[in-house]
């Protein structure tokens, strides 16, 4: 698989307006995101790096030392490893808040390939990192798709869209919330972005790291909409060596030049 297939954009899922705000899957959501910390919690906190491994079932990897800046969700990465991507050479990519760049071998590149997987990959990852902590960010809505039991836990189904004219591609995610954690142990998402109608299911692990809980271990295959993997060739995504409080600056993030 691709890693275009195997990433959702860094919006959550772009579908009309629900007819109701469903008060109670919104609880739920809210429940979610105070168990990990909040987003206050990750503000708190600054900004981050660590090391970053996404390995194919192949076993093709790219490792990446990522740094992000939480207000304004600037995105950096410097990759010691790109064979799942495919990119040649030492690649820097780098988000700002408003502009994504990329170098390769130290020469700042203009091609659309290069720069277009850098902008997909500098929002993905930050998102993919705060994801639990930005299920209440403006323009979300929620409902309830009622519960279901796997492996001996009845998950509660969250069903979260955005309004019209939130977001990027419209995907669709489905929440498995556990009710005795109340972590999101799994989810099922689409990538219509890439033209992926059925679904991926991403499992998690968690870590608590000065007082956040981030999904630092995940795996996804693909899945029907029962959460019933299809085959079991599972792509890995590990995040490790999580230090905040770098004192990371916006220049920092932007192009030199």
């Amino acid at each position: 698989m691709s890693r275009s297939l195997g990433f959702a954009l860094c919006a959550l899922l772009v579908q009309p307006l629900f007819a109701y705000q469903d008060t109670d899957a919104t609880a739920l959501v809210k429940q979610v995101v105070a168990r990990v910390g909040g987003m206050d919690g990750l503000h708190r906190l600054k900004d981050v790096e660590y090391t970053y491994t996404y390995q194919l079932p192949d076993g093709k990897q790219d490792v990446s030392t990522e740094r992000y800046i939480f207000d304004g969700e600037a995105s950096w990465a410097s990759f010691s490893k790109a064979e799942a991507t495919g990119g040649g050479g030492k690649i820097v990519q780098g988000y700002d808040g408003q502009t994504t760049w990329a170098t390769v071998d130290g020469q700042v590149s203009t091609d659309e390939k290069v720069l277009k997987r850098a902008d997909f990959l500098r929002k993905t990852n930050f998102y993919w990192f705060a994801m639990m902590h930005k299920l209440t960010d403006p323009g979300l809505q929620y409902k309830s798709k009622g519960t279901k039991v796997l492996e001996g836990i009845e998950y509660q189904l969250v069903e979260v869209g955005f309004e019209n004219g939130v977001g990027d591609a419209q995907d669709t995610y489905l929440l498995f919330v556990n009710p005795y954690t109340l972590l999101v142990d799994q989810f099922l998402f689409t990538v219509m972005d890439f033209g992926r109608k059925e679904p991926l299911l991403m499992r998690v692990q968690y870590e608590t790291i000065d007082g956040v809980t981030l999904p630092t271990m995940r795996r996804y295959i693909p899945s029907n909409w029962e959460a019933e993997p299809q085959g079991d060739k599972w792509t890995l995504e590990i995040m490790q060596n999580i230090r905040f409080n770098n004192g990371f600056k916006k220049a920092d993030f932007a192009q030199a030049g």
